[in-house]
């Protein structure tokens, strides 16, 4: 099977869960005997354990100033893909939703060849009105909300990972077919420690972008400082808001304990993660969660912020961090709740492991898709 995976950016380049799992996911499709080709917009043309992949322009996709999307680079992606589609041979176009534009140009390019490949359209969030005008402003939110529900309704085949998700495709076009996947866990095998440790730093992993509420968390840290906590705070990610971030870090007297780490390796992640107590995860936003799995998995339980559009609730690891207010002296809360607590927690991490963690992984997802793909005509 032809197949042509879209997505904006790609990992390592990009560090972000989706970039992760849709650079996975195909080299699990050229593992089951796919040919696989990854379009993408970082000016990446090269082959990558099988897959193949092709820029659609020279220039590299990036986030705004402001850690939005540019709804100008947005349209530029989609009417590139449209003429890069018009001569591609293929069978399965697998789509992710971002950016929501594009999707409207490959599907113009389905419809017009007169091999239409089947259109799968990946899902890992879909924004709620509010969401939208809060980001863009209310008249812009509010069309940015109607497009994002007509996009709703396109492709053969919609694929989510939750059920917030799978609910809400559901409801938009009872006739296309909306397939559920486990997960896009990647196996690992950095699982549980053996034995409890006690530890006093906390972690943040993130993007710098307003969604994840870097500013929230430092200030949340601050206050749990100011209750006797002496550990280190790591403040792990990149992103637009990075030179502001350093700046607020500076204006708090903070930078002893509050350490700014830009572009870290995995390896150097999982050592910082291995000497701390707890994730401090204040996204508002999540459309799955991997990194709060993987820190999961080094016996790192998450602070998780109860949002409609935070879907990583859905995980279930540790429900009683989950915190309800979005404020400072709430999460200070759950911090010191995370710092006494860390053997009991460590028990229910294993617990969460042995019994929900199988329930989600990618290889289920990708035997489950091949398994669809091979039911397609040709």
């Amino acid at each position: 099977m032809n197949i042509i995976l879209i997505c904006e950016s790609v990992f390592p380049e990009n560090k972000g869960g989706l970039e992760r799992w849709v650079g996975w996911l195909g080299k699990e499709l050229y593992r089951y005997g796919h040919d696989v080709t990854y379009l993408n917009s970082m000016n990446i043309n090269e082959i990558r354990a099988g897959v193949r992949y092709e820029s659609v322009g020279k220039k590299k996709w990036k986030y705004n100033k402001k850690g939005k999307r540019s709804i100008g680079q947005s349209f530029v992606f989609g009417a590139r893909l449209f003429f890069k589609l018009l001569s591609a041979n293929h069978h399965v176009i697998y789509a992710t939703q971002a950016p929501i534009l594009s999707l409207f140009f490959i599907k113009l390019t389905s419809f017009l060849k007169k091999q239409k490949p089947a259109l799968f359209v990946e899902w890992l969030e879909f924004w709620s009105k509010d969401y939208w005008r809060g980001y863009l402003g209310y008249f812009n939110g509010t069309i940015a909300f109607f497009i994002q529900e007509i996009a709703a309704t396109l492709g053969d085949i919609k694929v989510c990972f939750t059920y917030e998700i799978q609910k809400q495709l559901t409801n938009y076009n009872l006739e296309t077919e909306v397939l559920k996947l486990p997960g896009i866990i990647m196996d690992s095998k950095n699982l549980l420690p053996h034995k409890f440790s006690k530890h006093h730093n906390i972690t943040f992993l993130s993007r710098f972008v307003d969604d994840k509420q870097p500013f929230l968390a430092i200030d949340s840290v601050y206050k749990f400082r100011q209750r006797g906590w002496a550990g280190q705070f790591f403040v792990i990610g990149t992103g637009p808001l990075e030179e502001r971030i350093y700046e607020y870090i500076l204006s708090l007297r903070a930078e002893k304990y509050i350490r700014l780490l830009v572009n870290l390796s995995d390896s150097e992640i999982k050592f910082k993660l291995s000497s701390s107590f707890v994730l401090l995860h204040t996204s508002k936003r999540e459309g799955f969660g991997l990194s709060i799995v993987e820190a999961a998995l080094q016996g790192v339980p998450p602070i998780l912020l109860n949002h409609s559009a935070n879907l990583s609730t859905e995980l279930g690891i540790l429900p009683e961090l989950i915190c309800d207010q979005q404020n400072a002296d709430s999460l200070a809360n759950k911090l010191q709740e995370a710092y006494l607590n860390q053997e009991l927690h460590f028990e229910k991490l294993q617990v969460w492991l042995e019994e929900k963690y199988p329930l989600l992984l990618g290889s289920q997802s990708s035997f489950i898709l091949n398994q669809r793909l091979n039911e397609m005509p040709r």
